[in-house]
């Protein structure tokens, strides 16, 4: 579809299953796709105006989530959330991520994950939830990939959304396999959901909001996609 329908891709696709999903940027595709686990791709095309897509889904191989798994993807779906609510004009660029970031804190802490509190997380000093989500909630989206991403920070973290912007919402959670600190049941977890944002007057449109981002809307495209 990325050639026949535009330009061509918007950059390199992951596609990424279990682990390798804990691995940003995991470009070589390698690897089996198992029942039982999840995959995240990460693609998007470039229309023929040259201006691209950036758009994130996770899904159950065998269509199902796991308690945990549905968990974890509730809990990144929580963040996208906040993130949605303060995506309007006026409202500094960087709040976005601190939306999602005080969700997905309280919900590691409520996990028993955290080795402190979330409150004592989110300081300065803490970031103790970035072992598990180590980027950034949103980047500029343009005609390329990450716009603006060298941007001055007055001009980039810190400047207020105004109508026209168009960006990423893109929380996450990463359990690697080899991670000790956390119980088994989380390990070789890794979900991302990420939709392409318009500002507008009043808020915002989720220009990708076709693709379904919930579990519950997951599991029934799936459905439909095996019969």
């Amino acid at each position: 579809m990325a050639r026949t329908d535009g330009n061509d891709l918007g950059y390199d696709t992951i596609a990424a299953c279990g682990n390798n999903a804990t691995i940003l940027h995991w470009i070589r595709n390698n690897g089996t796709v198992d029942d039982g686990k999840l995959l995240l791709l990460d693609a998007g095309v470039e229309d023929d105006t040259l201006y691209t897509a950036d758009v994130t889904r996770t899904f159950p191989v065998n269509g199902k989530f796991t308690e945990v798994q549905a968990k974890v993807y509730n809990a990144v779906l929580e963040a996208a959330d906040a993130a949605f609510a303060v995506a309007k004009p006026g409202r500094k660029f960087h709040e976005l991520h601190d939306a999602a970031m005080e969700v997905l804190a309280h919900r590691l802490e409520e996990w028993g994950l955290l080795p402190v509190s979330a409150e004592v997380s989110l300081t300065i000093e803490g970031g103790q939830h970035r072992r598990w989500m180590p980027h950034g909630t949103s980047h500029h989206l343009g005609l390329d990939v990450h716009d603006c991403a060298q941007a001055k920070a007055e001009l980039y973290m810190w400047a207020e959304l105004e109508p026209g912007m168009v960006f990423t919402i893109e929380p996450a959670l990463y359990f690697k396999e080899e991670d000790m600190s956390i119980p088994e049941e989380y390990r070789g977890i890794g979900i991302r959901l990420e939709d392409d944002v318009l500002c507008t007057e009043d808020g915002n449109v989720n220009l990708s909001a076709a693709l379904p981002r919930t579990v519950e809307g997951i599991e029934e495209w799936m459905a439909k996609l095996a019969k």
